[in-house]
């Protein structure tokens, strides 16, 4: 089954359109901030990400943006460069909805 790694928990964001395109999993909490010693989120980044294939996996960027570079590093790093996320675009009506995005570093 598909999963969607949501960067980071956002108490009161309904992410249930999320879960159309996968299992949701969380990287981490929402009271989590990237500062100046960014190892053991680093860590908790690669953990949770070590199941994470571009193929059928989704990244969801949410949250502290350097944690959101963090993650997109860190599934860039175990893809060869193949990142697969779902970014929100309300262009798609009043309820919005997800579009993906295919990231390929490798090809260039």
């Amino acid at each position: 089954m598909s999963k969607v790694f949501i960067t980071q928990q956002a108490p009161g964001l309904d992410f249930s359109q999320a879960e159309d395109f996968g299992r949701v999993v969380t990287i981490w909490p929402h009271n989590a901030q990237a500062w100046s010693d960014t190892t053991h989120l680093a860590d908790v980044c690669t953990k949770a990400l070590a199941s994470y294939d571009p193929e059928v996996d989704y990244l969801l960027p949410c949250g502290d943006p350097a944690l959101m570079c963090m993650a997109a590093a860190e599934a860039a790093l175990l893809t060869g460069g193949r990142v697969r996320l779902l970014k929100w675009d309300r262009r798609k009506g009043a309820s919005g909805g997800y579009r993906v995005v295919n990231i390929d570093l490798g090809a260039a």
